[in-house]
């Protein structure tokens, strides 16, 4: 059979919409060629434009911007995993070693320390609200010359707890000091700690009805007469001693 090469109307028209069909598919390609996003280079090769079809997940825009997505959340988890385990620690811990040697300089700054008079010497005394009972190291007790008033301690006092865990080993009793002018008659217990050579506690500040201003950096004390003794600096107390 022979044709004469002219087309007919149907056969004409089957053409028109195949090449109009082409055309716009020629144009999405352009379009969604152009919505490339700017860090693309680096999301997408340009092999995977050629993963082109019908599903949108397959269409560039939507594989670029599954991979921008992709690319920032991986950024986020890393920029996040690779301080807080390690750099937190190293942080807790520089703030722990901090705060634990600001501690110890404030402790040694706020002792509340008194001058008053024992067997005829001066002495400083601490004033340790921390503790019941009068402390008086073993070498404060040899300086005053008080070592034969040393006794054994009573069976009561021999499970006493004491601050700073220091061991009580005796006794004093009788003692005699001057606040100021208000004189004082009291006991100690002895412990081997050279540290604080005496410090009163809550037994005789509360006889005393001892009131601590520290506004004023004084003492108020006395049972009758009441009397403002000041406080005095921790080092001026070790130069005492």
């Amino acid at each position: 059979m022979f044709y004469s090469g002219i087309l007919t109307e149907p056969s004409r028209k089957e053409v028109e919409i195949r090449e109009a069909a082409s055309l716009r598919q020629q144009r999405r390609m352009k379009q969604a060629v152009q919505f490339i996003h700017k860090d693309s280079a680096d999301l997408l090769p340009l092999d995977g434009l050629k993963k082109l079809g019908t599903s949108k997940d397959t269409q560039p825009h939507n594989i670029l911007q599954k991979r921008l997505m992709e690319t920032n959340l991986s950024k986020f988890r890393g920029s996040r995993g690779s301080w807080a385990p390690k750099d937190l620690s190293a942080q807790t811990n520089k703030l722990n070693q901090t705060k634990l040697g600001s501690s110890g300089k404030t402790e040694d700054e706020e002792l509340i320390v008194v001058s008053c008079q024992c067997a005829g010497k001066e002495l400083k005394a601490v004033v340790d609200t921390g503790s019941q009972h009068n402390l008086m190291s073993s070498a404060c007790l040899d300086r005053l010359g008080l070592k034969e008033h040393l006794k054994a301690l009573p069976v009561e006092e021999e499970m006493v707890s004491l601050p700073n865990k220091v061991q009580a080993i005796g006794r004093v009793e009788g003692l005699s000091l001057t606040v100021g002018a208000v004189p004082v008659e009291c006991a100690a217990l002895v412990v081997e700690d050279s540290d604080q050579p005496f410090s009163f506690g809550l037994q005789t500040l509360k006889s005393l009805k001892c009131v601590i201003n520290m506004e004023k950096h004084h003492l108020v004390l006395g049972q009758m007469d009441r009397e403002e003794i000041p406080f005095v600096s921790t080092d001026s107390a070790e130069a005492g001693e």
